[in-house]
């Protein structure tokens, strides 16, 4: 009783299939579409076969314009049209398919390619630690051990498909400065130093042409011998900060030795304004502005020279636990219509999100465990963009031991003051999580360069994978600010994406965000957590101030007030700035 719907079925595919077969005059397709395939796979509706008959007639009404068909699920089948179908063909075809009521969903036949997989030593999973597990595909489910789970990473490795990076797209590191690596070689451009206050810097001098960093650590010895200065820095051995980001970003890649990097042609520029206790603002500013091109003066007025290598994107991993103040934002917006992007750290005090990621048109970014829910110490809050691995290491927390991970691995400095031996390590923070975002952007420019800040902003957006979803562990508030689940109001728009987000970048205009369901975290790692307790106790529920800059004329009295103040602290020990320049008023 059935053999004439299905037959009927049958005629108006097999009708469509050999009019699109026999169709070689296609509209051209954009460069931003589907790869070249071997035809396409179609799910319909219903099934096409139905009886022996309306099989054959369906065979026999394909062979005529030699169209294949083969059975690859219950209603799926693969269309092949005999030769490989280009770019300016694939996508009309996938239009008048979709378009028929016949048909669920199609996609290409593409040929799927082995991973680029790196020459690096220590980037494989068998490398003690699981390697470079950062720079994995996206995957692994509750029934996987945890260190095959890594759902909140952002598939870089996916991403190598498409490209492996290339050098034009420059990105600024304005941190501690850098040292000397092995693993860093021709992807590092000549930087400055812009750490105005001597005793900070910790080089001798203030401002220069060198951006190596000398160390920032901070011992008992400073804060006893010099209290206004050092008195409420932290004791620590130096970081090498800004070498652990330019190895995340630019570490040379398949050179057999080390690691590898985001991008295989990454290139970095390193401005050096943060030293000894950290990171001044008017440095900072100064800085943004001379990595992204922008002339800059010395404290004499002298204009500094220009950066020969202006940057697409600035990788900031230096904030405060304040409002965003005008001296960002401006700075921020007077770049964004240069098309310089700022990519900024949200902070590790599982709380507010710091300055500048806290600021209009910055992309502010979460750090997120391996398994999508946010890392113990990640700061969280409506003003972050996204969200994606930084390390979650199993010593932080009360479930540190059955949800961390062994951090990212790069290069780094073994000195625990002045620089040491260059090795490598792993490191956690936000700050970690922040260059994986902005080389990430940085291939989304190796795809098309003329992206806008708004287009990067709105693709790491759409492209996103949704946060992760649970019912055994609450979402992110002050009450529970630990290990928590994300929403887009305190995580941003969703988990990083690289794979996808390069897809935007190859056509914004065309790119619609797949619809994609959130992995359920549910384990029994999750369990073992759960039964010890919150994972951190509640925060207090502080607000950051607002800022109280304001326009208008500065007036007379204002003056006055000002020229009494200096003259007050005139008085107290000074803070040297370095040598006068040879020809400044003395």
């Amino acid at each position: 009783m059935r053999a004439g719907p299905h037959r009927t079925l049958a005629s108006r595919i097999a009708g469509l299939l050999v009019l699109l077969g026999v169709c070689s005059a296609a509209p051209a397709w954009s460069a931003g579409g589907p790869a070249p395939a071997n035809g396409l796979i179609v799910k319909f509706r219903e099934s096409v076969e139905g009886t022996a008959e309306s099989r054959a007639r369906f065979e026999q009404e394909l062979a005529r314009a030699g169209v294949k068909s083969r059975r690859v699920g219950a209603l799926a089948r693969h269309i092949d049209f005999g030769r490989r179908l280009g770019q300016d063909e694939l996508g009309p075809l996938m239009e008048q398919l979709r378009a028929s009521p016949h048909v669920e969903w199609v996609v290409p036949n593409e040929r799927e390619r082995r991973l680029s997989v790196p020459q690096d030593p220590l980037f494989p999973a068998s490398f003690a630690g699981s390697g470079q597990w950062w720079l994995f595909p996206a995957g692994g489910s509750n029934a996987n051990d945890i260190e095959d789970r890594r759902r909140g990473v952002p598939g870089v490795q996916s991403a190598w498909l498409t490209t492996l990076g290339t050098g034009d797209a420059v990105i600024a590191v304005l941190d501690t400065g850098i040292t000397s690596h092995p693993d860093l070689g021709a992807g590092v451009l000549p930087g400055r130093d812009f750490v105005s206050t001597v005793e900070y810097a910790n080089d001798g001098d203030g401002w220069d042409a060198d951006p190596a960093d000398p160390g920032d650590w901070v011992s008992e010895a400073d804060r006893s011998a010099n209290a206004p200065l050092f008195g409420d820095c932290e004791v620590a051995d130096s970081s090498w900060h800004g070498t652990v980001i330019a190895g995340l970003l630019a570490a040379e890649t398949s050179n057999a030795r080390g690691v590898a990097a985001i991008n295989w042609n990454g290139r970095v520029v390193p401005v050096r304004v943060a030293g000894k206790c950290g990171a001044d603002v008017a440095d900072i500013v100064t800085g943004m502005r001379w990595a992204a091109g922008l002339q800059v003066q010395d404290a004499g007025g002298r204009p500094v020279p220009l950066n020969p290598n202006p940057a697409r994107v600035l990788n900031i991993s230096f904030g405060g636990s304040a409002a965003c103040n005008a001296a960002y934002q401006d700075v921020i917006d007077e770049l964004a219509a240069l098309g310089v992007v700022v990519v900024a750290a949200a902070g590790n005090q599982n709380g507010a999100v710091a300055r500048p990621a806290n600021c209009r048109g910055v992309v502010g970014v979460g750090a997120l465990n391996r398994d999508g829910f946010k890392s113990s110490y990640s700061n969280f809050g409506p003003s972050l963009t996204i969200s994606t691995v930084g390390g979650d290491p199993r010593t932080i927390g009360d479930w540190g031991m059955a949800l961390g991970d062994d951090a990212l691995l790069t290069v780094s400095n073994a000195g625990a003051t002045g620089p040491g031996f260059a090795g490598y390590a792993r490191e956690a923070g936000t700050s970690f999580a922040t260059p994986l975002v902005a080389g990430v952007i940085g291939l989304m420019l190796s795809v098309e360069p003329s992206l806008s800040v708004a287009q990067i902003i709105d693709g790491l957006r759409r492209s996103a994978r949704p946060h992760v979803v649970s019912s055994k562990i609450a979402a992110c508030s002050d009450s529970n600010p630990g290990r928590c689940i994300c929403t887009t109001a305190t995580c941003g728009a969703g988990i990083l994406d690289a794979e996808a987000a390069l897809q935007f970048a190859a056509n914004p205009a065309g790119y619609v965000t797949p619809a994609r369901q959130p992995e359920v975290i549910d384990n029994i790692d999750v369990d073992d957590a759960v039964a010890l307790g919150r994972d951190r106790p509640a925060n207090a529920g502080t607000t950051p101030p607002a800022d109280s800059g304001g326009g208008g004329a500065i007036g007379l009295g204002w003056l006055a007030a000002l020229a009494a103040a200096v003259a007050a602290l005139s008085c107290r020990r000074p803070r040297s700035r370095g040598p006068a320049p040879a020809n400044a008023a003395r």
